[in-house]
């Protein structure tokens, strides 16, 4: 019984890591074709002019893994709407990663000030509004590849 709960914990670490590598991928992609537009957030933030713009996906990583494992695995979720739910969830957490990330450089009364506030909402429910798109093909592959 113990190797049967082990090899399990096993293949959803497993799961988890693919997940966090997939989203990784997937922010990478995206934030290189919005590299035009994230060049000047990358400035803003305080980051040089030659830091590669797909590195701004890096949170996604350990934020992806983490949230597929606690959404999915830990739950054995194993359904589209957990899967659209980890999606939306690891976007909006690595954008939450680089808003806290500008609070760090400009402090909070930049971000209170005028239509920043707004502007930052409506750039976090757009990343999760496609962030929400990445969870369905993984969950097609744990639930297709699962045994094998």
């Amino acid at each position: 019984m113990e190797r049967s709960v082990s090899s399990g914990s096993a293949l959803s670490r497993r799961w988890s890591i693919l997940a966090g590598v997939h989203a990784l991928g997937c922010g990478a992609v995206t934030a290189g074709l919005l590299s035009d537009v994230l060049r000047v957030f990358t400035e803003v933030i305080g980051l040089s002019e030659s830091f590669p713009v797909p590195l701004l996906a890096a949170p996604a990583l350990l934020v992806g893994g983490g949230l597929w494992w606690a959404v999915v695995e830990r739950r054995a979720a194993y359904t589209y709407p957990a899967a659209v739910a980890y999606g939306a969830f690891t976007a909006l957490g690595t954008g939450l990663v680089w808003t806290a990330w500008f609070l760090v450089v400009w402090s909070v009364d930049l971000l209170a000030a005028g239509p920043t506030p707004l502007l930052v909402g409506l750039v976090l429910a757009l990343t999760a509004a496609a962030g929400a798109l990445i969870g369905p093909p993984m969950l097609f592959a744990r639930r297709r590849y699962a045994g094998r």
